[in-house]
């Protein structure tokens, strides 16, 4: 985790939070003082993590932190009176937000930003490998039809087909899918001029 956002309606837990981070080696911190100015900043970008000491002057914390986690990569963390933290902790325990209660000790706020930090890489490496799932998957279809254009037009049969998309992709130093877009572009193009 890199960037993080210290939400909380007093400077001095502001402070208190901003140092203890600096203290862990962060040093892309926001600090933010409502709900509203907390939202323009991830309005502006990303962040990897989000502590919310609550309440907020203008808001309890809760869509602030399911914000934080459902907008990208981000893990959240409410600080919050117990009685406060309990009402809230149906609403945003199912969604991956942490819940720390208050008096903050600093033991507690250290193991619970070091396992966000866990989740956090953990889930970053869930996204590559999804992402890198999903390019697969996607040239595989690009791929497949391309098969299919070359076994119509040009009366390949399907390993004929398989190799000279394999062959083009390693004499031109592309990938197959890269290929395969390539022959589809190339027939759609000659069938539109055509």
């Amino acid at each position: 985790m890199k960037t993080v956002l210290v939400v909380s309606a007093t400077e001095k837990s502001r402070a208190f939070f901003c140092d203890f981070l600096r203290a862990c080696q962060y040093s892309d911190i926001s600090p933010a003082a409502s709900a509203e100015e907390a939202g323009a900043l991830m309005d502006a970008r990303e962040y990897d993590l989000c502590i919310i000491n609550a309440p907020l002057p203008d808001s309890d914390g809760t869509a602030l932190a399911l914000r934080a986690v459902h907008s990208g990569n981000g893990q959240s963390l409410i600080v919050a009176a117990e009685k406060l933290a309990e009402n809230m902790r149906a609403a945003v325990e199912s969604a991956g937000v942490f819940i720390i209660t208050k008096p903050v000790r600093r033991d507690v706020l250290w193991n619970a930003v070091r396992n966000m930090a866990v989740v956090h890489n953990r889930m970053s490496a869930m996204r590559e490998q999804n992402e890198t799932l999903k390019q697969k998957l996607e040239d595989v279809k690009y791929i497949n039809r391309a098969k299919s254009i070359l076994m119509t037009g040009l009366k390949m049969s399907e390993p004929q087909a398989h190799r000279f998309i394999e062959k083009q992709a390693m004499e031109r130093r592309i990938t197959k899918g890269e290929v395969a877009r390539r022959v589809i572009n190339t027939y759609v193009i000659s069938n539109y001029e055509e």
